[in-house]
């Protein structure tokens, strides 16, 4: 390390230093030694008390912070980021939660710029507090991300990530311990709700399914209702289930909303919105108390109907040559919500399929929760198809809790070979690491759960392999997600 001017901000000298630690030294077990190495947890036990003594790395401690890493190489750097670490928990909301005033500086940078490295500094991309932690089967860390309680997203990272925040009027300050119930509506019914646009351009065929506002005005209400009268936190609606009036709609009637319903968000589906030609696939999350759009995600990747998919589930679509592309203009960009329940996210169905373009981004700024919308067949309980696979994955590499939103309307009009059993059907599941620690594989929390209506809340049947069991004159329970969680 050069001797050059280092910050008296520990997060930007924690983001400095991060950078310097080479990636080799986490390949086997040199940094689990060095995590129990005495010399290591004394100069991070210093560097912690240091920094919480003023909030700030003093000029003294910055000079033994460099003699040390003269003396030590990269296992004193190695501490010091360890004691840097611990000195900024206080400023983690996912955390334990410590009395650290010289430390309310940060947590305000926090709330104020969603990052906790000065965003007017010298450093680059993000420093965030960690909000979960990947859900595999590991005896031990294996990578150096995985040592602290802070993320480094880099600016490459950050490249088509949109970083907001949950206005804090409309977010609530969850417990840990709290079982967040989410109220999952399919809304669609048959075909006949969607209408169907197909045409060819450029050899190609193209199609685009837009809900007939029409046939769904009546329904919003009856959700709005359903939904204010639950105990859901958020709501969440299935892909095609949107457009521009129903938009409106929508918020007109959460004005409706009983002042004690505990809604929060709701996620209303995706649609055809925006001006470009063609128009995107755009999911919409509202702030349920003010009726303001907090969230717009276009769908990154376009889903291609075959001759044979289209047979199958009797989709109103012409294939040529028996290919089917989907018509819209595809998304760029992620936008990734912090929120006092996690790091959130939307992924519209194919989009958390097709990962490769934004699994590392998500991985990298610890996304907690990602709300995915569909159009698919029903979700299947004994066959892990793909929507499960990839939620599963989302799973083992971020820790993320996952909630597939699903409609009814290809599984009542799809062609199946025998009759859907009713227990292997289901239009929401939600999927999450069952424990913080798993010891064994595919050890996932997965609640497969069913609505009796378009207009019906989705109620957990199966949690995992068991049937669920309601309480005497009451109906099975929502499924429910979990705050996001720091210490590991």
């Amino acid at each position: 390390m050069n001797d050059r001017q280092l910050p008296d901000d520990p997060a930007d000298l924690f983001v400095v230093l991060y950078d310097l630690l080479p990636e080799e030294h986490f390949r086997a077990d040199k940094a689990i030694d060095w995590l129990h190495n005495s010399t290591v947890r004394d100069l991070a036990d210093r560097v912690c008390t240091g920094v919480l003594r003023t909030g700030r790395v003093t000029a003294g401690l910055t000079d033994e912070i460099v003699a040390s890493i003269h003396e030590h190489g990269d296992q004193g750097l190695f501490a010091v980021l360890t004691g840097l670490d611990w000195a900024m928990a206080p400023a983690n909301p996912f955390g334990p939660c410590y009395d650290a005033p010289t430390m309310a500086w940060l947590t305000s940078r926090y709330i104020r710029h969603n990052r906790l490295n000065n965003p007017k500094g010298e450093t680059t991309g993000m420093l965030l507090p960690r909000c979960t932690r990947p859900g595999r089967v590991q005896a031990e860390w294996t990578s150096k991300a995985e040592f602290f309680n802070v993320h480094r997203v880099t600016p490459e990272h950050c490249q088509r990530i949109q970083l907001g925040r949950i206005p804090d009027r409309n977010d609530p300050a969850f417990s840990p311990a709290e079982a967040i119930s989410v109220g999952a509506v399919p809304m669609l019914e048959k075909y006949a709700e969607l209408r169907s646009e197909n045409r060819m351009k450029n050899g190609t065929q193209r199609y685009r399914f837009t809900p007939v506002a029409g046939r769904l005005r009546d329904r919003v209400g009856q959700v709005i209702r359903r939904l204010g009268a639950s105990n859901a936190v958020i709501g969440v609606l299935p892909e095609s289930a949107l457009s521009a009036p129903l938009v409106s709609h929508w918020k007109d009637l959460l004005r409706d909303l009983p002042e004690d319903s505990r809604l929060q968000w709701i996620l209303l589906g995706t649609g055809p919105l925006g001006s470009m030609d063609p128009p995107p696939n755009r999911a919409v999350l509202v702030d349920c108390l003010t009726g303001q759009t907090v969230l717009e995600q276009d769908k990154m990747a376009g889903f291609t109907v075959t001759a044979e998919l289209a047979a199958l589930w009797r989709l109103p679509v012409a294939t040529h040559q028996g290919l089917a592309v989907e018509d819209i203009t595809r998304g760029l960009t992620i936008t990734v919500l912090e929120s006092t329940l996690g790091r959130i996210a939307v992924l519209i169905c194919e989009d958390v399929k097709q990962a490769v373009g934004w699994e590392a981004k998500l991985q990298a700024l610890g996304v907690s929760h990602i709300f995915v919308p569909l159009f698919a067949a029903p979700i299947r309980r004994t066959v892990v198809q793909w929507e499960r696979q990839a939620a599963q994955r989302c799973v083992e590499e971020f820790g993320a809790q996952v909630v597939l939103a699903n409609s009814l309307a290809v599984g009542a009009e799809m062609r199946a070979s025998s009759p859907l059993d009713p227990d292997d059907a289901f239009n929401c599941v939600v999927v999450g690491p069952r424990t913080r620690t798993p010891t064994t594989y595919a050890d996932y929390e997965t609640q497969f759960c069913r609505a009796d209506s378009a207009a019906g809340l989705s109620r957990v049947v199966f949690r995992n392999g068991t049937r669920e069991q309601a309480a005497r004159g009451e109906p099975l329970p929502l499924p429910t997600v979990r705050r996001g969680w720091a210490a590991g």
